[in-house]
């Protein structure tokens, strides 16, 4: 595990992560570019204060894994899909060269979608191991954050 990989969830309540990251049921899904400002910004917030939060935060996942898709499959193929309902989303932001016990990762509050205009150009920070890249988008209800901290050393 490593800065900006992604895990998703389809279960109707988010699965908790316990201390050495997400597990059974959270599904590898991708990465995070270094090069996301938007979500780094809003991870940034989310660590130094309390009062003031990003209310939403786009970014492009680099999808690497094929259970899960920007849509449902409706072949009945183990595979979660972002749309029509969207999936729980935990992001590693441990810093690089740390210890394992030093782990730390940020989870939605509320299920991410796809982000429904084009941006930008989605091939833009596309990595050789990814199979697609989708735009998502998470939203906080107002005067919240959309992230919250998932399991980690004690914050400041």
């Amino acid at each position: 595990m490593s800065w900006g990989d992604v895990w998703v969830n389809g279960d109707k309540v988010r699965p908790g992560i316990d201390a050495t990251g997400p597990r059974a049921p959270w599904i590898p899904a991708g990465v995070i570019s270094s090069e996301e400002r938007a979500f780094v910004e809003a991870t940034q917030l989310l660590r130094r204060t309390r009062d003031s939060h990003t209310r939403a935060v786009e970014f492009d996942l680099q999808l690497t894994s094929t259970a899960v898709s920007k849509e449902r499959s409706g072949t009945g193929k183990a595979v979660v899909g972002f749309e029509p309902d969207g999936l729980w989303l935990a992001v590693d932001v441990t810093p690089p060269g740390s210890l394992a016990e030093e782990a730390r990762f940020v989870v939605f509050k509320q299920r991410v979608h796809v982000v429904a205009g084009a941006r930008r150009a989605a091939e833009r920070g596309t990595t050789g191991r990814a199979r697609a890249t989708i735009p998502l988008r998470g939203r906080a209800r107002s005067r919240e954050s959309p992230l919250e901290w998932g399991h980690g050393p004690a914050r400041d």
